[in-house]
């Protein structure tokens, strides 16, 4: 049997961000020798291009009004159409959403801390009555770097939230100068801060890319705060493997996504968290995705934030090792690009 042929999508982010997949794919395509070409799917007739290939792959960015609001259809139509894709319904139906992941990790019963989405301002009222634990997160339903995430100390910092949420709304675009100050807080040498500097062009890609998406009103999403916590992880798994990579609590606050202080401590990942990422999964039909995870200091469990498909896989390789579903311990680094199109190949090649 001939093997399967490949089609990467050209995203938007395709050539300009280093943590786009699309051009590992195609390096990963000519040194295994996989059949492949590059589709740009903003190009006349692309689809007609798209489906003529047995695995369709587009690391498409949730910066890119377009292909938040088109991709998922495509690949949808394309996967109709008898195409194995990626990201499939489990890793893209909740992508960039974090109220639809809410309701996600609620319905299949993952460990998460509490969380409220609100869909009225009576609802808003009624939880300050009824529950009125304080402090706690808001959060915008898309957006990532945690740039969009606030803590309300008390009821009128969560009215007065409300008030906007349900008028004029936020931008979810990411916060500049709130990205800077992270990465200077946490900057720890001067060679660091000059490997910031080289990828600042990424970020203002990405935040003028993020200039068309619509403000966020009309809801409030809050999640419990979990206290005492100084890192979370990134978890990533793609089939029987498992990374991680420790991101600390930037200082003086509550946050760890994109602040740019990674590290790599074993230490931090035991056989509980391996079981509930891979459990979570599993029951979300994921090919590959990656969960900002925590342990509650209170519960000693493990328990899920957020999740979604597209991080950086750079990160990640810096474990060098991964893990399997029985916890040993694996010396080659987790390249989750590749593993997923191994992955992909496999499945195919054995129908």
């Amino acid at each position: 049997m001939s093997r399967p042929s490949i089609a990467v999508v050209k995203s938007d982010f395709h050539g300009k961000h280093s943590t786009s997949w699309s051009t590992v794919w195609l390096d990963y395509c000519v040194e295994i020798g996989l059949p492949h070409e590059l589709v740009d799917w903003r190009a006349l007739n692309a689809f007609d291009s798209l489906v003529k290939h047995d695995i369709i792959v587009w690391h498409y960015s949730h910066y890119s009004e377009g292909e938040m609001l088109f991709a998922r259809n495509i690949l949808l139509a394309l996967k109709a159409a008898g195409c194995r894709v990626f990201p499939d319904v489990g890793d893209s139906n909740h992508f960039d959403d974090k109220v639809a992941q809410a309701y996600l990790f609620r319905g299949l019963g993952l460990g998460a801390p509490q969380n409220y989405p609100l869909h009225s301002e009576a609802a808003v009222e009624q939880w300050i009555d009824e529950i009125g634990t304080f402090p706690v997160v808001a959060k915008l339903r898309a957006g990532s770097g945690a740039s969009n995430v606030q803590l309300m100390h008390n009821a009128e910092e969560l009215r007065a939230y409300t008030k906007q949420m349900f008028g004029k709304g936020f931008d979810s675009k990411p916060s500049a100068a709130f990205k800077i100050r992270s990465n200077v807080a946490s900057t720890r040498s001067m060679a660091e801060f000059f490997r910031r500097m080289k990828r600042a062009p990424e970020f203002f890609f990405s935040w003028r890319s993020a200039g068309a998406r619509d403000r966020e009103r009309g809801y409030i999403y809050l999640q419990e705060f979990v206290p005492d916590v100084d890192h979370d992880l990134k978890v990533v798994v793609v089939g029987d493997q498992l990374s991680f990579v420790a991101r600390s609590v930037r200082a003086d606050d509550f946050r760890a996504s994109g602040g740019g202080s990674l590290f790599y401590d074993r230490s931090l990942v035991d056989q509980a968290m391996i079981d509930a990422a891979f459990c979570a999964a599993d029951a979300m039909q994921s090919d590959c995705t990656g969960f900002d995870m925590i342990t509650d200091p209170r519960s000693g469990e493990p328990v899920i934030l957020e999740v979604s498909y597209g991080f950086s896989h750079i990160a990640q390789l810096g474990l060098e090792g991964h893990y399997d579903r029985q916890g040993n311990w694996h010396e080659e680094p987790l390249n989750a690009p590749c593993a997923l199109l191994d992955r992909l190949v496999e499945e195919v090649s054995g129908k």
